[in-house]
């Protein structure tokens, strides 16, 4: 059951399933942004203009985006660029278009963009969530193929013809949608906890940028440049992950020590786990030994951060030391499963590596933005 789509991609009058998807995420997106203005008494015309201002720049961006990366599939008929009906829209163009817009309408309204960006992240990712389901009617967006029997099954995979054909695949489509309800539902809880303005888009990036880097690394049909190991939107999320990491240091570099440096160092080595691991799982097999060591050297950069900010605050701090200690336990159990696995299929190993590394890298920024961030520099909403 789920293991194909039960319904046709057209819905009704030529109009597709997936259209309609979207259309619901816009109308869900502006009953919840139009709330949040109203709580935070910004002016109902600037969330309002900003949609109007949005839906087209992100179709453009979101486009452009995709023809870039695919220009060969477009370069005899050039026509067909504007033919979107047949599917081609990336994500992060439209994000590129939607900032674009954000902009715009925080200066017509003289509203802070940063403002404007904590108002839409929440209703932007569950707006992502819910277009996942398009992928799944259109039958796009899968991962590697399966050829145990004993994992062909939904949610876990889907099946994608090929010709008359039908044959199992990572269903990384569902993947990405529990990813976004559950950045969804922690952007919910940063809004109410955040240090300053601009913090929920902020986590929104790191959160959701951290679950794609994983995600996209399984996926078949990612726009890749380079080489077919290189995935852009993969390499565009780490870097957009580990830059939130970045900013939410350079705001406390009036306190700069080694406790603040160390997650930032520790955030360069996730990626550098992450990426090891890609290019392991792509083609080159004898980066194994490599990237346990790597594993090795997230959790000593655990207890490093544990014991300096022991040492910082003079005292042990289970709230602190608990995340980094739980995800430290998980990679060790990772080690020991990779025992003997040096010359077996890491596919699957590979991405629970990279899961250990992403989780990290969001607890590096959460040391940064938190524990290591006085409470009193939260910036009043009223006061932005």
């Amino acid at each position: 059951m789920f293991s194909r789509p039960m319904i046709d991609r057209i819905a009704f009058f030529g109009i597709s399933w997936y259209a309609i998807l979207i259309v619901a995420a816009i109308l869900i997106g502006l009953a919840f942004c139009t709330r949040e203005a109203r709580l935070l008494r910004v002016p109902q015309d600037a969330i309002i203009d900003f949609l109007l201002y949005a839906i087209p720049l992100a179709i453009v961006f979101a486009r452009l985006y995709y023809v870039v990366f695919r220009f060969n599939q477009y370069s005899e008929d050039l026509s067909a660029i504007f033919d979107i009906r047949e599917g081609g829209l990336a994500i992060y163009g439209g994000i590129i278009g939607g900032l674009i817009a954000a902009r715009i309408a925080a200066r017509k309204h003289d509203v802070p963009m940063l403002t404007l960006l904590d108002i839409v992240a929440p209703a932007l990712v569950l707006g992502q969530g819910i277009g996942r389901w398009g992928n799944y009617i259109n039958m796009e967006a899968y991962g590697l193929r399966i050829s145990e029997e004993s994992l062909q099954f939904f949610p876990f995979a889907v099946e994608i013809p090929v010709g008359d054909v039908w044959y199992w695949h990572m269903a990384t489509f569902f993947y990405e949608f529990c990813w976004d309800i559950l950045v969804f539902a922690l952007l919910l809880v940063v809004r109410h906890h955040k240090r300053r303005t601009g913090d929920v888009f902020c986590w929104y990036l790191l959160l959701y940028c951290a679950g794609r880097t994983v995600i996209e690394g399984l996926r078949n049909d990612s726009l890749t440049f380079i080489s077919e190991f290189v995935r852009i939107s993969q390499v565009l999320s780490a870097i957009a992950a580990l830059s939130v990491v970045l900013y939410f240091f350079l705001r406390i570099r009036d306190r700069i020590s080694l406790m603040t440096v160390a997650p930032l160092i520790c955030a360069v080595l996730c990626l550098v786990t992450t990426f090891l691991g890609e290019f392991e799982r792509g083609a080159y097999s004898t980066l194994f030994p490599y990237s346990q060591a790597s594993l090795f050297a997230l959790i000593l950069a655990s207890l490093v951060m544990i014991a300096l900010w022991t040492m910082d605050s003079g005292r042990f701090d289970l709230t602190v030391a608990a995340p980094l200690l739980l995800n430290a336990a998980f990679i060790v159990a990772l080690l020991i499963a990779g025992i003997g696995r040096a010359n077996a299929d890491n596919t699957y190993y590979v991405s629970l590596r990279q899961t250990a590394a992403m989780i990290q890298l969001i607890l590096c920024g959460w040391l940064l933005c938190y524990p290591l961030c006085p409470s009193t520099t939260k910036v009043s909403e009223n006061h932005a």
